[in-house]
């Protein structure tokens, strides 16, 4: 299954979730990928990879991690990081702690929005998709100085179709977005 986390940040900024990973004790080796990056916990075991050439992350000691981006001029995207190798405890312990601990230091910024409880004062700029995953969001301060001044969030995932209806709904709330 694995292990899902959700930040924001300011895109434009030096990302404090990739310099928490570059902090550790034996960083990861860190791989650029279509989406993102995926950091590899070498000292865990090898990468494996599928019969197509791609690393199988369910299989692997990594992490992905996709970075917030400014999507349309105006969309800041929801970051994500994902342990996918299962189960991650029995197969990769090492892998299993650094997704602990990054959990509680992520755990100490503050959560924007959790589909927990059922008010969440930020859900206003939180559209597409972000209110529709299970992992909490959690924002550090340029996102949160960012989401006070009316910063609109969205998912990665979210698909250009999907932004299209946003930017048109936003229109009418005076925000400006550029085509794809």
């Amino acid at each position: 299954m694995g292990t899902t986390f959700r930040f924001m940040e300011d895109p434009a900024a030096s990302s404090s979730v990739l310099g928490w990973f570059r902090n550790l004790e034996a960083p990861p080796r860190e791989v650029k990928s279509e989406r993102g990056l995926t950091l590899h916990f070498q000292e865990a075991g090898p990468v494996n990879f599928n019969a197509d050439g791609r690393v199988d992350a369910k299989a692997s000691p990594v992490a992905s991690i996709f970075l917030p981006r400014i999507r349309r001029g105006a969309l800041w995207t929801v970051g994500e990081v994902h342990f996918l190798a299962t189960p991650l405890r029995e197969r990769f312990p090492a892998v299993h702690k650094i997704s602990t601990a990054f959990s509680k230091w992520l755990s100490t910024q503050e959560c924007v929005y959790s589909n927990k409880r059922k008010i969440n004062p930020f859900s206003y700029y939180l559209e597409g998709s972000v209110q529709n995953h299970d992992p909490e969001v959690f924002a550090f301060e340029s996102a949160l100085s960012a989401l006070n001044a009316g910063q609109y969030f969205v998912t990665e995932d979210d698909t250009e179709f999907r932004l299209d209806a946003i930017c048109k709904m936003l229109g009418l709330r005076g925000v400006e977005c550029r085509d794809s």
